[in-house]
């Protein structure tokens, strides 16, 4: 029997079915020099995907042991009471506005504030919904998104697959994804009135 290493996949088959377990695999000291932005994972990653022409895809989540950040957030409470103990100066408030805002205080020739700013998209809570378009995802989960979004009083993203017209009468709680590529390209038709109806 002879070994071929040239048809080895690391996958430690031999390892397992050794009779006597007479085998080892041990990495080799032969490694790609590493640095802080280049490591031996991220430079193999650089060579398949140069070799495969394509972008490395797997499923059930990211094998990197990336942090998941909902897990670390602290929500220091001690402080806050429901009702407040002093309503005046202890305002409880989750609204946020969407939208561009002068870079400095400009008063009027009378001297009082300028208070003219563009188009605000007002949240009831700093929530939104990202954008997943319609055929992507279901009818039954677009409208799900919809109502949940009238409800709360924030938004949620069309995406790029259009509306369909059972939300349009929703339209003041919708966020468009405006793309000119594909406009041009005729994939997607929006029309003028719906547009006009969304902030």
């Amino acid at each position: 029997m002879t070994c071929d290493e040239s048809k080895c996949v690391n996958c430690h088959r031999c390892v397992s079915f050794c009779p006597t377990r007479a085998l080892k695999i041990v990495k080799s000291d032969c490694t790609l020099r590493e640095n802080a932005n280049w490591s031996t994972q991220t430079v193999n990653e650089i060579y398949k995907q140069a070799n495969s022409g394509g972008v490395l895809l797997s499923s059930m989540g990211n094998p990197a042991p990336l942090p998941v950040y909902w897990d670390k957030i602290l929500i220091n409470a001690s402080q806050v009471t429901n009702p407040s103990i002093d309503p005046l100066r202890e305002p409880m408030e989750t609204r946020v506005y969407l939208g561009k805002k002068p870079s400095k205080v400009q008063r009027l020739k009378d001297g009082t504030l300028d208070c003219t700013l563009p188009p605000q998209l007002e949240l009831s809570m700093p929530v939104m919904f990202s954008a997943m378009s319609y055929g992507s995802i279901s009818y039954n989960a677009h409208k799900s998104l919809a109502l949940a979004a009238k409800k709360l009083g924030i938004f949620y993203n069309t995406g790029e697959g259009g509306l369909h017209e059972d939300f349009t009468a929703m339209a003041k709680i919708l966020s468009y994804r405006w793309l000119p590529a594909a406009l041009a390209s005729m994939r997607i038709i929006w029309k003028q009135a719906l547009l006009l109806r969304s902030k």
